[in-house]
């Protein structure tokens, strides 16, 4: 019998182990191309097992993908970034892989890692709209608004009929306090897709910005036509109504939010902002008992439920909340104005003093607190004099103070009294978009507040018209950064050298409709409405459903005696809106 030498042996096996592979890359194919079909017939569970059955038998980059995209269709985002973590140890170039695991770091809250894998996509070649608006998106989400801006004008210029880049990007000019802007987007947003609640939604919450109440209200009214369990409407509308002082209504709306979400513990601090504003103490200190409830360790909600103590004359548990809210936040400049402030209307002036030097120390530029802790040191000089110094009374209910539309702006309180006000200061922290625009405003030296007047299209402002020459716009750029340079310049209220910077843009790209509405609103602002009109005019016949360009022009028709013509426009526009 012939002996089979060991390199025989060796042979045999490497010849059977090859097969073995072979036959594994054959099963790995067929369950692949099976896990494409149970795809495409949107059978994610099936596709994902044999997808599984695919990298079991022969592991390869698009497996990996292709079962990432079946567990995120599933809601298991973080078993899909391990399979795109292992598609891309396989190849790093798959410039896919690095995509899909950004956008889902991204749905995880993980949006520098979604920056960082997006870029990577980008830089492999897969440079698309939905890539950059994507980057934009993780961005926003770390309050880098102009970068936002700027990942999304590419998505924009890659692709003009994308809704989602331009309500992204008009998310990223609100994050930066551009909100005319924000509006521009905001309404390309809708003309593109007129069913997208949540541009809406922004929009209005931009008008609210700039104090346009009724426009707010009327989008906000849209999208609860399109959405009636849309918690983010009723607490915007309910925030908007509480401004113009329909307090029935505003109500209504935040227990209809609660309602939907009862355990949103910010709805509670929002609502009893109108409780408050009605002068029903005893129903604002139960909404913020509720919200303290949900939230123990929300140091905003105790300065303001101590407020409330104040104002129903419980002082010492006034100044209890106050001094949990600085335990909890000691680097909170609000919680120690609010203490301090407390401590000044009961007259103890040593120790608002050193409660008020804290708020300033931890920021410099706080106006509020700087004023009173002058007033406070005022008092205690008097008082170290001899004279015969009376403490101000802490007053049993406070100048009225009302829910906002905004961010962070502050409610001027219904007196004029120079007096500071004890109690109604809002959080400082940004907890939530809804939080910003409801929850109640900052402690502020009260000053009265401009009537609000039913729902009158807001008129362009009478501005003096400047008499310093003109600086001619450079024609280096593109029209699109002319475009900008305009448009900032009219935030900066240099209504001229803005035109002059729209010109140049549209002598670049004359049926740009954008540059036509925002130098027309500037010509209005300088209260040269024939010229205004004329660009609207423009604006409109390049986009005849251009809603801000109408709204534009029928307020400088107003502005320039034309009922007729602005009685047209309001026309016009109820039909854009059906």
């Amino acid at each position: 019998m012939k002996l089979v030498t060991l390199q025989q042996a060796v042979a045999v096996v490497v010849l059977f182990a090859g097969a073995a592979v072979c036959a594994d890359t054959k099963k790995a194919q067929r369950e692949y191309e099976q896990g494409l079909r149970y795809e495409e017939a949107r059978m994610w569970k099936e596709a994902e097992e044999a997808f599984t059955a695919a990298i079991n038998a022969a592991p390869n980059p698009s497996s990996y993908v292709h079962r990432a995209r079946m567990r995120i269709a599933g809601g298991m985002h973080l078993q899909a970034i391990e399979d795109l973590s292992e598609a891309i140890k396989l190849n790093p170039q798959e410039a896919e892989a690095w995509r899909l695991r950004g956008e889902t770091n991204a749905k995880v809250g993980e949006p520098r890692k979604a920056i960082n894998d997006l870029t990577r996509a980008i830089d492999q070649g897969l440079a698309t709209s939905p890539v950059y608006s994507a980057r934009g998106g993780a961005y926003e989400l770390l309050g880098q608004h102009q970068l936002a801006v700027d990942d999304y004008s590419v998505a924009i210029r890659l692709r003009l009929d994308d809704a989602e880049a331009w309500k992204g990007r008009g998310i990223a000019f609100s994050g930066l306090g551009k909100y005319r802007d924000a509006i521009d987007d905001f309404d390309q947003a809708t003309r593109l897709q007129p069913n997208s609640a949540s541009a809406f939604v922004e929009r209005g919450y931009a008008y609210g910005k700039l104090g346009d109440f009724p426009r707010a209200i009327d989008d906000f009214d849209r999208v609860l036509r399109m959405d009636p369990k849309n918690a983010k409407a009723y607490t915007l509308r309910g925030a908007a109504l509480a401004r113009t002082r329909e307090y029935a209504k505003s109500l209504a709306d935040f227990d209809e939010a609660i309602r939907l979400n009862p355990g949103d513990f910010t709805l509670y601090l929002a609502r009893s902002t109108v409780h408050n504003a009605k002068g029903d103490y005893v129903k604002t200190l139960a909404d913020r008992n509720e919200a303290i409830r949900l939230k123990p360790d929300w140091p905003e909600a105790y300065v303001a439920r101590g407020g409330t103590f104040h104002q129903l004359g419980m002082h010492e548990q006034g100044l209890a909340d106050r001094t949990e809210a600085i335990r909890l936040a000691p680097d909170l400049p609000e919680a120690w104005l609010a203490r301090g402030n407390a401590y000044y209307l009961l007259g103890d002036y040593k120790r608002a003093m050193d409660d008020l030097s804290e708020a300033v120390r931890l920021r410099p530029n706080y106006e509020d607190a700087t004023t009173l802790l002058a007033k406070a040191q005022q008092e205690l000089s008097q008082q170290a004099s001899g004279r015969n110094v009376v403490p101000p009374r802490a007053p049993a209910g406070p100048a009225m103070r009302l829910p906002e539309t905004s961010r962070a702006d502050t409610v001027a309180a219904e007196t004029s009294s120079p007096a500071p006000v004890a109690a109604e200061p809002a959080p400082s922290v940004e907890k939530a978009r809804v939080l910003e625009s409801a929850a109640a405003p900052k402690e502020k030296t009260p000053e009265k507040p401009a009537p609000v007047r039913g729902r009158k299209a807001k008129e362009p402002k009478p501005v003096a018209v400047e008499s310093a020459p003109l600086a001619k716009a450079t024609t280096s750029g593109t029209a699109e950064q002319h475009h900008q340079r305009g448009r900032d310049l009219i935030q900066q209220k240099k209504y001229r050298e803005a035109i002059e910077e729209l010109s140049e843009a549209l002598r670049q790209q004359p049926e740009l409709a954008l540059a036509y509405n925002a130098r027309g609103y500037a010509y209005a602002l300088l209260r040269d409405f024939p010229h205004a009109i004329a660009d609207y005019d423009a604006a409109i016949r390049i986009n005849p459903k251009y809603v801000n360009a109408y709204q534009n022009r029928r307020a400088a028709r107003q502005s320039s005696g034309d009922k007729a013509g602005a009685a047209a426009d309001t026309e016009k526009l109820r039909e854009l809106r059906k």
